[in-house]
């Protein structure tokens, strides 16, 4: 059991989410979630990558911050019924005490080839703080938000290569880091009265798997203009369990478990900024491709052996989303800059969740802000901010047919329905060195 644990959590740790949902630092986050447009600034590396190509500095950017989700509570339901329990229908309530999370991104810009400057490689790298990992499948019966109870919470890598092609134009090619993960666990558990001990075995594997990206920036007199392809990229756990009791003889366990612990979809960014006096407009839009997409429920297939496997009867209906998002960035004096921003985020599930299975998701409108504080020590520059953000899920009664998962008589589990929604609050410190 803990190599299957340790397992998950390895395997989990490609979980690449965190700056799609609440921006990749307090700079980008301050203004809806997306590229600044300030090539000196190493965290466009995962908006624009390209854009890096434009600097010859070296440069990083570290940061704090704390995520915390409030669904709306959820009470009242059916929990149980003849498709997860043997006893009769019982009423009670979903755990929707998602538990707050802090997190930490490091991002760094280094130019290759001196004076020569032929390129700069551009790394971010987003993780938990306080773990090396961390992720939650969920309940597989009653109500999750599958997009917030953990896919936010994993360890993240993007690298990228940027190379100015000419005084306007610049073009990066990288990639985003992922895993696939196995285990076989054998087990032999002896019984009193047995003559020996119980005895077990296991093995595993974590492999790692790559999804491109590719990206191209055009400057202009007074505006800005960037492109970015991001690759579908999926970790799927799977595990083999083969397991006997000794007297009496018994081959109890033959199964599988399968998960796909994190999914990136297809995204397909577009943005740009437009520069004014003391004021800097940004507008964006990202297209997202969501047809692989399974929620992380656990499912159990039986190979041999007496265990019965998963029933799983989660049917979700997915679309491809549209997200735009906007900003500004006003200078307030030299040093001092405020920020402000907006999101609406698509959920790439559709439907209205009356059926089978309670994996759920809604619209989100996001309301971001900041603050950046620029000073100069030793002649380099130094940028201190933060920023707040505001996630309004939108409310939506789900109302459950009638008759149980299988199709017999009865209520489905979430019957007789419930209201879902809730807010979400995102903040963030973080400085940002210009070498």
């Amino acid at each position: 059991m803990k190599l299957l644990i340790a397992l998950f959590l390895i395997s989990s740790s490609a979980q690449a989410n965190f700056p799609e949902m609440f921006g990749a630092s307090f700079t980008t986050s301050s203004i809806g979630n997306q590229a600044n447009m300030d090539a000196n600034d190493p965290s466009n590396n995962y908006y624009a990558p390209s854009l890096l190509g434009f600097s010859d500095k070296f440069n990083v950017v570290l940061e704090a911050s704390s995520t915390a989700v409030h669904p709306k509570e959820i009470n009242n339901i059916i929990i149980t019924n003849g498709t997860n329990s043997n006893n009769p229908s019982t009423t009670g309530k979903a755990n929707t005490n998602y538990t707050k999370f802090y997190g930490g991104a490091i991002h760094a810009a280094v130019p290759i080839g001196g004076a020569s400057h032929l390129g700069t490689l551009g790394l971010s790298v987003f993780l938990p703080i306080g773990n090396l990992v961390q992720t939650n499948s969920g309940n597989p019966f009653l109500p999750e938000y599958v997009m917030y109870r953990s896919r936010h919470e994993g360890t993240s890598v993007f690298v990228n290569f940027a190379k100015k092609l000419s005084d306007d134009l610049s073009f990066s090619l990288g990639t985003i880091l992922g895993f696939q993960a196995s285990a076989e666990v054998r087990t032999n558990m002896s019984l009193n009265g047995a003559s020996y001990g119980s005895w077990a075995s296991g093995q595993a594997k974590v492999s790692p798997s790559l999804g491109a990206i590719a990206s191209v920036t055009k400057m202009f007199d007074n505006n800005s203009l960037y492109f970015t392809y991001q690759q579908e990229m999926k970790s799927n756990l799977k595990t083999t369990v083969n397991g006997e009791i000794t007297n009496p003889s018994l081959a109890l366990l033959d199964s599988r478990l399968d998960s796909m612990i994190f999914y990136e979809p297809h995204t397909f960014r577009i943005g740009g900024a437009m520069v004014g006096h003391d004021i800097e407009y940004f507008a964006g839009v990202e297209y997202q491709m969501w047809s692989g997409y399974k929620t992380p429920i656990m499912t159990v297939a039986k190979t041999g052996g007496v265990v019965v496997p998963s029933s799983n009867y989660e049917k979700i209906q997915i679309r491809d989303t549209i997200n735009p998002r906007i900003g500004l960035k006003l200078n307030v004096t030299d040093r001092w800059s405020t920020m402000l921003g907006g999101q609406y985020r698509m959920t790439p599930l559709k439907g209205d969740f009356s059926g089978s299975g309670n994996s759920v998701d809604t619209n989100t409108i996001v309301g971001t802000t900041g603050l950046d504080y620029r000073m100069v020590i030793w002649s380099k520059d130094i940028h201190i901010g933060a920023s707040f953000q505001y996630h309004h899920l939108m409310e939506k009664k789900v109302v459950k047919t009638t008759r149980q998962e299988d199709g017999t008589a009865g209520q489905k589990i979430g019957a007789p329905g419930y209201d879902i929604g809730g807010y979400i609050l995102a903040g963030a410190l973080g400085v940002k060195f210009n070498f």
